[in-house]
């Protein structure tokens, strides 16, 4: 480790910039706070310069002004993201940053959105990144990258639904720099007239383009879905389908750019331009490199993986034309530092952790990994080339190990075999798609190169989907919290430095990963009885839990169970529970067994009653029946008061799929008889317990 960091001195202020920005995330370590530590540590780096002072006094001060450095840029990055719009109705002017996209019936992008006139709330912010859903129509359909609209509507700040395990929406929009969100109908929009189109923009009309040359050649639907995001980077269109086969067999870096890529570029160009060009026509060679390096970063949209290859392309490329080794590890530390500076969000996002982790971890264990398996400049070329591959893919696999285990649950167990293939193929796909566009002036000969072109992809694709059937070929793994993340990422350094000469530290960390392993395997507790239900503005949906191996998911809806699903399925898979037994139309339909019994709306579980109301047909109810939990759902136009008088109850739970009218006119009611009211829409997802002396409701997570 110290060798490392002596050869690689930007790792010395990598690693404290990093600190200090998780610091100040976690703690909000105020400017003031951040502003003095940053003043000492120049202080003591001035004495340590000037004076007879121990060296370590310099190197403490240099990383203590570092981590003031990340709890400085942490804290303006924040406070900037904090502001929120007001939450009112008002007008608004936007120029759309990327191209519309469809989906069941809506179109989404992001837009730069600005609030005309003045704001009800004073502090809110007027001017930010927010996505725009469009109600599907063919004027949506003609808008393109730079055209301004303008819209009525309220703008909310992105909110998760609060269900179990779900996607944290609020997290991505925070990292990606999105302030907002708004729905807008058919008439709730018109154009204005065009905006000015910055840089980027002007880098996505060119993405444009080159998809409409590949939409024009006749591709396959899912060939052209792999072309374009293996080339252009535009992943949007990609099936689910095919995102989860890729994702199964340890492919899916091929379908987002990143190093890899780059990469490929690069040697693409070492082919076509003379590699010992001097003097003029060495300086002339490398600024085409650069120039195609980054124009190719443009158009696949500056992502952070793409962004930090061509910092560390750019920087090789640079010490060739000083005739200066460089050392990559330098590099992607200076890529990193320049990248988090700039935006200190970064470092909490997935791509971001992946890309650098899955560089830094080739670059760190490659070459020893090689050195074990005799590869060395005399072996024989296809032997190092295999051997290469596999070196490549497991230490990839090694430093992305700790994310992929906490974000994702899953391990491709042939990713050396996909690799095999996937490599030499990227690069041949990425080769033959730049004589395809070259050719665009002789669409005769560029038609063949197509045909060839959706046939390799074609057979590629054809081979994933046959290595996802083999047996075992993604396993899922035990939960793992972001500290437990941590900690194993921390081993695995500690191996990596350790290995060969403090056996005994290999041990206790071994030791100590095992625990965490059984740990997570081991059932967590008792599982009482108790009842989930889901905040979906879609579906009603609710759970009924006996134990862990067994449940009932409860819909009002018929056919619901692809969305109950998607909503669900990650709580059972994070908490290791079998699946449930699916309970569609649970209002007319009648059910019942030894534990659950569902009878014209009426729930028995677990000694308790609930009463769902998706209709008037509550009204016919002959008798009194006192119930734990009314549970409203779409379909429920009458009055609280007679309601109760039906169904005598204490609580009163309202779905999300209730309509805003009903619900506001819902609370008024319950309000005013006394009742406890729940609202799923502004709380999320919630509990109830199931116990002796009643039921108590508190939030999942609890």
């Amino acid at each position: 480790m110290k060798h490392l960091v002596k050869v690689n001195p930007l790792l010395r202020l990598l690693f404290p910039l990093i600190l200090g920005i998780i610091l100040s995330w976690l703690y909000g370590i105020s400017l003031l706070c951040s502003l003095s530590l940053f003043v000492v540590s120049l202080c003591m780096l001035l004495v340590g310069l000037y004076s007879k002072a121990p060296r370590m006094l310099f190197g403490i001060a240099v990383s203590l002004s570092m981590l003031a450095v990340g709890c400085v840029v942490e804290r303006l990055d924040a406070e900037k993201m904090s502001s929120r719009w007001s939450g009112t109705k008002g007008r608004f002017e936007a120029q759309l940053c990327e191209e519309v996209y469809g989906e069941r019936g809506t179109m989404r992008l992001l837009a730069r959105a600005e609030r005309i006139g003045r704001d009800s709330l004073l502090g809110a912010r007027r001017e930010g990144l927010i996505e725009i859903t469009f109600a599907n129509s063919a004027d949506v359909e003609k808008l393109s990258v730079g055209d301004r609209i303008f819209f009525e509507a309220k703008v909310e700040p992105p909110r998760n639904a609060g269900n179990p395990a779900e996607f944290d929406v609020e997290h991505y929009m925070y990292v990606q720099g999105v302030t907002g969100q708004v729905y807008l109908p058919v008439d709730g929009w018109r154009r204005l007239d065009k905006g000015r189109l910055t840089l980027t923009m002007r880098a996505l009309k060119l993405r444009d383009a080159i998809l409409a040359v590949y939409d024009s050649l006749h591709f396959g639907k899912e060939e052209l879905e792999v072309l374009s995001a293996l080339t252009v980077g535009e992943r949007r269109g990609l099936s689910r389908d095919l995102r989860d086969t890729y994702s199964v067999v340890g492919a899916s870096h091929i379908l987002a750019l990143s190093g890899l890529h780059l990469g490929i570029l690069y040697m693409i160009l070492t082919l076509l331009l003379p590699v010992r060009a001097v003097g003029v026509t060495r300086f002339i060679r490398e600024l085409l490199v650069l120039f195609v390096l980054w124009t190719f970063a443009f158009v696949a949209g500056l992502s952070p993986s793409v962004v930090r290859a061509a910092i560390l392309f750019s920087l090789m490329s640079f010490g060739r034309l000083i005739r200066r080794d460089t050392s990559s590890m330098n590099s992607l530390a200076f890529a990193a530092l320049l990248m988090l500076v700039v935006s200190p969000r970064l470092l909490f996002d997935v791509s971001f952790q992946l890309s650098f982790s899955a560089v830094a971890a080739i670059l760190l264990l490659n070459e020893p990994l090689c050195k074990m398996l005799r590869v060395d400049g005399n072996s024989n070329r296809v032997y190092a080339y295999i051997v290469q591959i596999i070196t490549v893919s497991l230490a990839a696999q090694i430093g992305t190990l700790p994310f992929i285990w906490h974000y994702f649950g899953t391990f491709p167990l042939y990713f050396l075999l996909t690799n095999f293939v996937a490599v030499p193929l990227a690069f041949v796909i990425m080769l033959l798609a730049v004589i395809m566009l070259a050719l665009t002036p002789l669409p005769f000969v560029q038609g063949y190169v197509a045909q060839l072109l959706n046939g390799i992809i074609g057979w590629m694709n054809g081979f994933f989907s046959w290595v996802a059937q083999l047996p075992g070929a993604s396993f899922k793994l035990p939960f793992l919290d972001a500290v437990e993340a941590a900690l194993l990422g921390l081993f695995i350094l500690v191996l990596l430095f350790a290995w060969g000469k403090r056996k005994w530290l290999i041990r206790a960390g071994a030791l100590v990963s095992i625990l965490l392993l059984v740990l997570n395997v081991l059932p967590r507790g008792e599982w009482p009885s108790q009842i989930v239900f889901y905040n979906s503005r879609g579906f009603s949906a609710a759970q009924l839990f006996v134990n862990r191996e067994k449940s009932y998911l409860l819909t009002s809806y018929p056919s619901w169970e692809v969305e109950t699903r998607y909503i669900a399925e990650p709580f059972w898979e994070r908490e290791s529970l079998s699946p449930p037994t699916i309970i569609e139309n649970g209002y007319y339909e009648l059910y019942n067994d030894e534990y659950v019994n569902v009878e014209k709306g009426l729930v028995s579980f677990a000694g308790r009653r609930i009463a769902l109301v998706a209709d008037e047909h509550w009204g016919e109810q002959a008798a009194i029946v006192p119930v734990d939990c009314i549970w409203l759902c779409r379909g429920f136009l009458g009055s609280i008061e007679e309601l109760l008088t039906v169904y005598p109850s204490r609580y009163v739970l309202l779905d999300a799929t209730l309509y805003q009218s009903s619900r506001e006119r819902i609370k008024r009611e319950c309000r005013k008889a006394g009742v406890r009211y729940i609202d799923l829409s502004q709380q999320g997802a919630v509990k109830m317990l199931c116990e002796k002396t009643g039921v108590r409701f508190v939030p999942v997570e609890d």
